[in-house]
């Protein structure tokens, strides 16, 4: 039986040790904190849960497997959960005008019946460059701008249209089937997940900071492009020197429980464009997206690039002043979760289009893997995915 180490026990590092221990691999799972999930994780309270970041998957084959098999029945889904809103002035379903609409259908749609083509995006082009081209102003500013910040954290100008447009032209490109999510959140999925490990014989090592050097046979880094980096910089220098100039985003995560709901805008949640210098990036509305799961009304504020003293009371004043004019409500609030997550995910920009590039070029030792949300997208059901990739791609080559 070979012997896998993997390194990280986020996300990515916890599910690739699962497809690697049903394969039949010894796997050592190390942790450097002193618990596994990385950024996931669920407060209970006593008005309901508080996610501590991530909140949902994507409904897919593999993210459908991946609940059965740890007997999870998803929660069900509110029929409100379809609507989402985007801040221009006030909430709105659809935030362009019947002009600005047409002088979008106009140009973008002749481009998708008879030159699809021509929307693929260039190498080293912004999504802000590529929706001026192919979109025009309003439609990049108020549709495509709000919807990519809300999912990779960043204005238009500085996310890579390559890197998250080119999936779109895939010609096995999945369709889009729902949401999934466990009736106690993301903490459920971790306990069960941690628990199936063990049964498996993972042997998960917390509080381990381990060097590449003390680690014999097969090494999988799933930790983030930083942490990747410094494990790398001492044995694989050129390695850890494409992986360096990835930026990394710090984000705030907020959740606010309320004694009464705000009951103009039912929804998923709003996404909040660029432009109007807020630093929320989006409102989640829990209490609008599954059954069950809150006493009180609650809502998520993502916010960004908020300085590192900011207080707690500072953050509250704040999201109270931009709730105020974005849902038009002064709601007093019961009870409050915040969340500070430094350097949390990689910015999809430009930095990244090009040292993934590079680091394609690049042959790491054979036994020696990358895994993490830098390469193949940020959202769980695609770490999930590829989790399954990688330990294919390992038991083919090394089973």
């Amino acid at each position: 039986m070979k012997t896998v180490s993997v390194i990280g026990a986020g996300f990515a590092g916890l599910t690739v040790s699962l497809r690697l221990a049903q394969k039949g691999f010894k796997v050592h799972l190390y942790e450097a904190s002193s618990n596994v999930g990385g950024l996931l994780g669920t407060d209970i309270t006593e008005h309901g849960l508080a996610e501590r970041a991530a909140n949902t998957f994507i409904r897919n084959a593999s993210s459908e497997r991946f609940f059965s098999e740890l007997n999870i029945t998803p929660t069900p889904v509110l029929k409100f959960s379809k609507k989402r809103f985007i801040y221009r002035e006030r909430p709105q379903r659809w935030p362009l005008s019947l002009i600005e609409t047409a002088a979008f259908l106009c140009k973008f749609l002749p481009k998708f019946f008879f030159s699809r083509e021509s929307l693929k995006p260039h190498p080293g082009q912004t999504l802000q460059a590529w929706g001026h081209e192919h979109l025009g102003n309003p439609p990049t500013e108020f549709l495509l701008g709000p919807a990519m910040q809300g999912v990779y954290g960043s204005d238009l100008s500085q996310l890579s249209a390559s890197l998250i447009l080119s999936p779109l032209f895939q010609k096995n490109r999945k369709k889009y089937k729902g949401l999934l999510a466990a009736p106690q959140g993301m903490q459920e999925i971790l306990d069960r997940l941690e628990s199936k490990l063990k049964n498996l014989n993972v042997q998960i090592h917390t509080n381990s900071r381990v060097a590449l050097k003390d680690l014999n046979g097969l090494i999988v880094i799933a930790t983030s492009a930083k942490s990747a980096a410094d494990l790398l910089a001492e044995d694989y220098p050129s390695a850890s020197h494409l992986l360096s100039p990835i930026n990394m985003l710090s984000l705030t995560t907020v959740t606010l429980f309320f004694k009464n709901p705000q009951n103009k805008f039912h929804g998923f949640g709003c996404l909040i464009p660029h432009r109007y210098g807020f630093k929320t990036l989006g409102i989640l509305m829990n209490s609008f997206i599954f059954e069950g799961r809150q006493k009180n009304y609650n809502e998520t504020w993502i916010l960004e690039n908020l300085d590192k003293t900011s207080t707690d009371q500072e953050i509250l004043q704040l999201i109270a002043e931009e709730r105020f004019k974005v849902l038009d409500s002064r709601e007093g609030i019961l009870d409050y979760r915040i969340h500070r997550w430094p350097e949390a995910l990689p910015r999809y920009d430009l930095n990244l289009e090009k040292a993934l590039r590079e680091l394609r070029r690049f042959e790491l030792p054979s036994q020696m893997f990358l895994h993490g949300n830098y390469l193949e997208g940020i959202g769980l059901s695609k770490i999930l995915e590829r989790s399954g990739i990688l330990a294919e791609e390992i038991a083919r080559l090394h089973g």
